[in-house]
């Protein structure tokens, strides 16, 4: 009998946990939806790795993203290219003090512009990758995580 309390308590507790400042992360992706994206918007939502589309996979499901294909290029939302425009996303936790967190989202996108011919070399100052990274300050009030305001944020061009 105690055998059996063991398992079925060790079973619900692995089902219930996914991932580290679960309940942080899912309140950036409830509270910063809507404002994620700048204009362009995008179409298409790739996911750097399982705990980022297990937060973010919510913002495909109302049709107003797509999911993109695994191991996908995503062109920039702006891009005058045939392709996919969208982000590739990655969420992280950068520090949790108490009740206020760090966490930053950070958007990933190609500028590569579709070459006339095969033959051609297309590479101009204006190719190459576009990494955006926002941190948002996070705070629980009674037991529940929002997000207070975006801190800041920084654009590279690889």
């Amino acid at each position: 009998m105690r055998r059996r309390w063991l398992l079925i308590a060790s079973a619900a507790i692995i089902g219930c946990y996914h991932y580290p400042h679960e309940a942080l992360l899912l309140a950036l992706s409830r509270d910063a939806g809507p404002n994620l994206f700048e204009n362009p918007q995008p179409k298409y939502l790739g996911f750097a790795d399982q705990r980022t589309a297990f937060i973010f996979e919510r913002l495909t499901h109302d049709g107003r993203y797509q999911p993109a294909p695994e191991e996908t290029s995503l062109i920039c939302p702006g891009v005058a290219a045939n392709g996919m425009h969208g982000y590739m996303l990655h969420v992280s936790v950068d520090s949790v003090m108490g009740d206020s967190a760090i966490a930053t989202l950070t958007q990933t996108c190609s500028r590569e512009r579709a070459c006339p011919t095969a033959a051609e070399t297309c590479a101009t100052i204006y190719s190459g990758s576009v990494v955006s990274t926002t941190s948002y300050l996070l705070v629980r009030k009674y037991g529940a995580w929002n997000v207070a305001k975006p801190l800041g944020g920084g654009v590279n061009h690889l």
